[in-house]
């Protein structure tokens, strides 16, 4: 299993979509009534999409992950080092808060180096995130959280500065199954680590939807058909 999707709930999903592309240069994958998606490359087969499907109530107060993003043409930019230095917060089209790291290179070429989740227990909540992702933590920051191939966006575990509202939070990730993945028994390993199904009413959609144990949803989509 592999984190794949980066998802913002968008009242204007054209618009978002074309903001956080133009900031990455990244690479559109669909435009279309049912949203806006486009991709970050870190390499020939490690990527993230960033994907802002079309919700009429976008909820931009209930953000609980936050992007925090780094001005550098390094290649070896997404480090603990970086990622713990000063940052400002700004505002994205759509009004949600994302990090910006200071100083930066003066490139003037950013990069995703972190998403920040809020957590009411980081030290609990990282176990949680390591053992589903298979991500190793970092020596500089035990609450920060690294592929092993040390190729994209880190995972950032802090302290919520409010607790979780019954509203959905309008930023999650996506997981998406690798081919050989049992998904009951990574269903059986999510509640193990202190997560839970969501039981929706939003009808019948090919994903499941899940809560991490402080209450944050993610998704697991199922393994690819090709």
């Amino acid at each position: 299993m592999y984190w794949e999707n980066l998802v913002f709930d968008a009242s204007n999903p054209h618009e978002q979509g074309i903001f956080w592309e133009e900031l990455f240069s990244a690479e559109t994958l669909s435009d279309n009534s049912g949203g806006y998606e486009t991709r970050l490359q870190f390499s020939d087969n490690s990527f993230l999409d960033l994907c802002f499907p079309t919700v009429s109530d976008s909820g931009v107060s209930a953000q609980r992950l936050f992007p925090v993003v780094i001005e550098s043409n390094a290649d070896d930019y997404a480090t603990s080092a970086h990622y713990l230095a000063p940052r400002r917060k700004l505002q994205d089209r759509a009004g949600r808060d994302y990090l910006v790291v200071e100083p930066g290179d003066g490139s003037a070429r950013f990069k995703l180096l972190a998403v920040e989740v809020w957590s009411a227990d980081p030290v609990r909540d990282i176990k949680f995130w390591s053992a589903l992702t298979g991500w190793k933590q970092s020596a500089e920051s035990p609450t920060v959280l690294q592929h092993p191939n040390k190729v994209g966006p880190l995972l950032g575990i802090v302290p919520q500065q409010q607790d979780k509202a019954d509203s959905k939070s309008s930023i999650h990730l996506d997981l998406r199954l690798e081919p050989d993945d049992d998904v009951e028994q990574i269903v059986e390993r999510v509640e193990q680590l202190g997560g839970s199904e969501f039981h929706h009413e939003w009808g019948e959609i090919p994903w499941r939807v899940f809560l991490d144990p402080s209450g944050n949803e993610f998704c697991i989509l199922p393994a690819p058909t090709n």
